[in-house]
């Protein structure tokens, strides 16, 4: 049962384990102690293992699906806080008191958790500068928009935590797929091997298992 892939390993575990019923194989299998209740533990087992593969792959798609929701938020929320952040600058451009509460020339923060906190506060301290936000309103940037772009960034955090909820989910997934595949390996590497002994005769029957015999 030489494999590369996954799909490979599945489709080999498959073929020895189910074509293990057929009438040909099973009395000789049988004679060796490998009765239709061991069998019938290799299919269950195969079952439960695909159904863990499908719910992985299910969970890898709603981790993706998540993940690119919040960065198509994330572009068009940083190109609007972008745009106000330069004009808040421009317009705060002499008030250096202005400039220091408003946290503006503080460095850009990298850690995405910490800038989404980060831009949170610089819109909430925005809204609290009163005497500031009539003259912001003059060229368009209006309590109401200042309102609109912090809710977006306010939403942002949290698809970034469904996103985060999403991948751990896919990863715990993953780690009982991984814990389903070694116990269905363990199985069917003993099953191959009492069948190698038990149709060591009959090498066409091997072959029915998917078990390569060297001519």
């Amino acid at each position: 049962m030489a494999t590369n892939t996954l799909a490979d390993k599945l489709e080999s575990y498959r073929l020895l384990i189910f074509n293990s019923r057929d009438a040909r194989v099973a009395p000789l299998l049988d004679a060796i102690g490998v009765n239709s209740s061991y069998i019938e533990q290799g299919v269950a087992l195969y079952n439960e293992t695909m159904q863990l593969v499908d719910q992985q792959k299910k969970e890898y798609q709603e981790q993706s699906l998540a993940y690119d929701t919040f960065y198509v938020e994330k572009d068009e929320a940083e190109i609007n806080h972008l745009r106000t952040l330069k004009l808040v600058k421009v317009l705060a451009r002499n008030d250096e008191d202005l400039q220091d509460r408003l946290k503006l020339y503080a460095g850009k923060v990298y850690a995405i958790e910490a800038w989404i906190d980060s831009v949170v506060d610089f819109y909430n301290s925005l809204l609290n500068e009163t005497d500031f936000l009539p003259i912001l309103a003059k060229f368009k940037l209006t309590a109401e928009r200042i309102t609109a772009e912090l809710k977006a960034f306010k939403d942002l955090k949290q698809l970034r935590n469904e996103a985060m909820m999403e991948k751990g989910q896919a990863q715990e997934a993953t780690r009982l797929r991984n814990e389903k595949l070694d116990a269905l390996a363990d199985y069917c590497t003993e099953l191959k091997t009492i069948a190698e002994i038990a149709l060591e005769r009959q090498p066409q029957l091997l072959e029915t298992l998917g078990i390569l015999v060297r001519s």
